[in-house]
């Protein structure tokens, strides 16, 4: 696939994720609907710790992960805000995660330009369907990042928000 295409893809995107970011209050962020796993924050750390989880370990570049090493108990498979109070977990402010996702989409460029057509040694498996190529694990993590975008979607919705990527005031207390 050309590396034009899925860059261009995940710089778009990452657009969306942070014009929703921006549209959401640190208060917004936490809230978890009834009938719901996940909250807007976690959603936002999930794309996050999934691009870099799933890109460096394809080529077992694990060690070039460029995000805090707890953000796998927060925002990996499995979890959940509701875990969080469990195992004292404090999870990062949106500040913070908006700095990480800003920068993330310019060094994942940067580490893996050129390199689009390398083979694992062990290939990503989604059911039927495998990866074989960093191109193809880029072209998953960037629908991954829509299908979560659409989760954020439904979340503020649900909470009655109107105009999705209104700039977020926070409330005066």
């Amino acid at each position: 696939m050309n590396e034009n295409v899925l860059f261009k893809q995940l710089d778009f995107i990452r657009l969306r994720t942070l014009a929703f970011l921006d549209a959401t209050t640190e208060e917004q962020a936490d809230m978890m609907p009834e009938g719901f796993r996940n909250s807007i924050r976690w959603n936002l750390g999930h794309i996050l710790l999934s691009h870099e989880n799933l890109l460096f370990s394809f080529l077992g570049d694990q060690d070039k992960k460029a995000i805090p090493e707890h953000y796998d108990k927060l925002f990996g498979f499995h979890t959940s805000p509701d875990t969080w109070k469990e195992e004292n977990l404090n999870p990062p402010s949106l500040s913070e995660l908006r700095g990480l996702l800003e920068e993330q989409p310019e060094r994942l460029k940067e580490v893996f330009s050129g390199r689009l057509d390398e083979e694992a040694e062990k290939p990503f498996n989604l059911g039927s369907v495998t990866l074989n190529t960093l191109a193809d694990v880029f072209a998953f993590v960037n629908w991954h990042e829509g299908l979560h975008q659409g989760n954020i979607t439904t979340l503020k919705r649900v909470q009655g928000v109107e105009d999705l990527f209104a700039k977020a005031e926070e409330k005066a207390t």
